[in-house]
């Protein structure tokens, strides 16, 4: 799960002090339907940061389980400012990607390239399940053939995003309408 409204680690830390503060966005578990789920644990996320002279910074995150024994699901409640699979803060994601930090050639060179790549998956669950959710002038904006620099173009322009929030933002509606789908 991610947390959309968890933009900063001050909120996060917070949030953490009460279980329940994350277990809500759980609202039953999504591989049985019951409706008790428990704070299991913490696990620790590093982030790197993009100057390779500083140091990295460990995050708890919050591990919730359900109650039903012989279920087993766990789920893991993200805040929104952590990039999913990337190792970094949104926000250094999008600030790599706009030439204002500079992370190893390769990472960037793999990030561009991402953003250069088709977003017909994004764009088709905008349109059918966003639909109410999200700006119509933001859905009018996007093609099927849009690529997800596009996508991240046009939600700027439509929301008036900050930087620094954008990617992380699109990555919250893109959870939100179907899990599984990354924007990088």
């Amino acid at each position: 799960m991610i947390a959309e409204d968890v933009l900063d680690l001050q909120t996060h830390q917070q949030k953490l002090l009460d279980p329940d503060d994350y277990r809500g966005l759980i609202p039953a578990c999504f591989n049985c339907g019951h409706d008790c789920i428990h704070a299991l644990c913490f696990r620790e996320r590093i982030l790197r940061p993009a100057d390779r002279t500083q140091p990295s910074l460990a995050v708890e995150i919050r591990l919730f389980r359900c109650a039903v024994q012989t279920c087993g699901a766990v789920f893991t409640v993200l805040p929104a400012f952590i990039a999913r699979h990337l190792w970094r803060a949104w926000e250094s994601v999008e600030a790599a990607t706009a030439g204002q930090e500079q992370p190893p050639a390769s990472t960037r060179r793999r990030w561009l390239s991402r953003l250069g790549s088709d977003a017909s998956d994004l764009v088709q669950s905008f349109t059918s399940l966003g639909s109410g959710v999200l700006e119509a002038s933001f859905l009018r904006e996007v093609s099927r053939s849009s690529t997800r620099r596009e996508v991240v173009r046009a939600a700027k322009r439509a929301f008036s995003l900050p930087f620094g929030r954008v990617f992380s933002a699109i990555a919250g509606w893109i959870h939100r309408l179907v899990r599984g789908i990354r924007l990088m």
